[in-house]
C-alpha cells in the first residue's frame, strides 16, 4: 500500500496544478484544464511508479 501513495499524490498534484494555472481564452474551464492536464499527469504518474519500483525493489541475494 505504501508503494502506491506517492505516485497517486504526484498525479493529483499535477492535476491540481494544471487547474490553478491560467489558460488561454476559451480554454479556461476546469474540464478543459483537467483534460489537458492528463498530458502531464499520466507521464508523471508513470515516472513516479518506476521510481517507487526501484526504491522498494528487494536486493537480490546471489
Amino acid at each position: 500500500m505504501k508503494k502506491i501513495i506517492p505516485p497517486l499524490f504526484v498525479y493529483l498534484a499535477v492535476c491540481l496544478l494544471t487547474v490553478f494555472l491560467p489558460a488561454s481564452d476559451g480554454y479556461n474551464t476546469i474540464g478543459w484544464k483537467l483534460f489537458v492536464g492528463q498530458l502531464y499527469a499520466i507521464p508523471a504518474l508513470l515516472m513516479a511508479i518506476l521510481i517507487m519500483f526501484f526504491v522498494f525493489r528487494r536486493p537480490s541475494h546471489n
